[in-house]
């Protein structure tokens, strides 16, 4: 046991033992949901381009609402954001099970549910990445990104399987798989509510609320310059953003499964599941081993792999190697992430975490959003596998280019 707390330091901390457990629950339930949509978008279209739309469905209200959830994560209890947003998102689920088991569901309601959802996100995200570093002593923040990490992954390997196998499924009590995997969304936020609930309150670095529109609006131009004159966050950030925007081929994988490949909902969902597999086996690598002292050299060089990995994808002729290709681009990803993670927090004040994670929210998750869009539309203009692959050769030539990005590629921790 004492070995496992030396190796694992940050599971010495109740609450975030707590926060992990919940919140690999309620992961769980969420990445069922989304795949589960997807899938649906694609059966009552037959499009890929429809199901890369839903990518700007998510980035619109991000890019709208994230930077003031930053504000609100800097000003506010950061534990009642978070079950307030978790909330509203147990909300949406239970709308979507009812709409759909019903009978009631459209492509038009798929897309507003998908932004409701993504509304309650960007005021969770910054909260949520700003709150885990106050869980455990700063110096087990390392170890806490990875174990987050292989939480955040376990889910995307589950989550995925058995929305795979609810969607192949005749259904159960009457209920169809699309409806059993909305549900089971809904009730997987009990965990993650139970949990954060039981964290004590913290008070937060900036108790002078803004008190008008202009000093939110002057609180969120603090945390831009912040970003601007901090080379490695900044850098951190837009490495992200543009491999992701290219290199991202999630949009495709219903028409990869089924036009391309010939499988069925089962085999959507262990190629879905073969990115969180790869990806949670990196993350349990490095919470298990010391954090490499070069991360942004790490970073750049992850980066490379997840394009040349997606390629890999793009070519891929059988589920094996399609499978084998997916995780090296989720051990690729994870790697990169965690360590970007770290980067931006350590180097962050604590007064300024919340405004920085809202933007480092707009990077992370607007680059996916926009590469489904992207790709579904290359798509349709040349094919999925040309999509996947001209995507993966971009992503190589991001990671070229930011390896001469000396603040990241020469950042070590422990740097200011």
């Amino acid at each position: 046991m004492s070995r496992l707390s030396d190796r694992l330091p940050a599971l010495r901390s109740p609450g975030f033992r707590n926060y992990v457990l919940g919140s690999f629950v309620s992961n769980t339930g969420n990445t069922i949901q989304a795949w589960a949509i997807a899938w649906h978008v694609y059966h009552l279209t037959g499009s890929s381009l429809m199901v890369g739309l839903l990518g700007l469905v998510r980035v619109g209200p991000l890019l709208v609402f994230t930077l003031f959830g930053g504000v609100l994560a800097d000003h506010a209890d950061r534990r009642k954001i978070m079950i307030a947003m978790q909330s509203a998102m147990a909300v949406v689920a239970l709308a979507l099970f009812w709409t759909t088991s019903a009978g009631l569901i459209t492509v038009g309601l798929l897309y507003l549910f998908v932004g409701c959802n993504a509304v309650a996100r960007a005021f969770d995200g910054p909260a949520r990445q700003s709150m885990v570093v106050g869980l455990v002593p700063i110096e087990h923040f390392p170890n806490a990104a990875s174990l987050n990490g292989m939480s955040w992954r376990l889910s995307d390997v589950i989550g995925p399987i058995i929305a795979g196998f609810l969607l192949a499924s005749p259904g159960l009590f009457g209920l169809e798989g699309l409806a059993l995997c909305y549900g089971l969304n809904f009730f997987s936020f009990i965990a993650v509510l139970v949990a954060v609930w039981r964290l004590n309150p913290r008070q937060t670095m900036n108790p002078d609320r803004p008190q008008n529109i202009r000093e939110v609006l002057a609180r969120i131009g603090e945390g831009l310059r912040f970003v601007n004159r901090t080379p490695v966050v900044r850098s951190a950030m837009w490495i992200d953003f543009w491999a992701t925007l290219f290199s991202g081929a999630e949009a495709l994988l219903p028409a990869f499964a089924g036009a391309i490949l010939k499988l069925g909902p089962q085999g959507y969902g262990i190629l879905a599941a073969s990115t969180g597999v790869g990806a949670l086996l990196a993350a349990t690598g490095m919470a298990w081993f010391p954090t490499a002292r070069r991360q942004g050299r790490v970073v750049v060089g992850m980066i490379g792999l997840y394009g040349l990995a997606t390629i890999s994808f793009g070519l891929s002729q059988t589920l094996m190697t399609a499978a084998i290709s997916l995780a090296a681009v989720g051990a690729a990803d994870m790697i990169s992430t965690v360590l970007r993670q770290t980067i931006r927090q350590l180097a962050t004040p604590d007064e300024l975490r919340g405004r920085m994670s809202a933007t480092s929210s707009l990077f992370h998750i607007s680059g996916p959003q926009l590469g489904d869009f992207e790709a579904g539309a290359v798509a349709g203009l040349w094919g999925e596998r040309a999509s996947i692959i001209i995507g993966g050769g971009l992503c190589v030539l991001v990671a070229a280019h930011w390896s001469r990005a000396r603040a990241l590629v020469e950042y070590e921790h422990g740097q200011s």
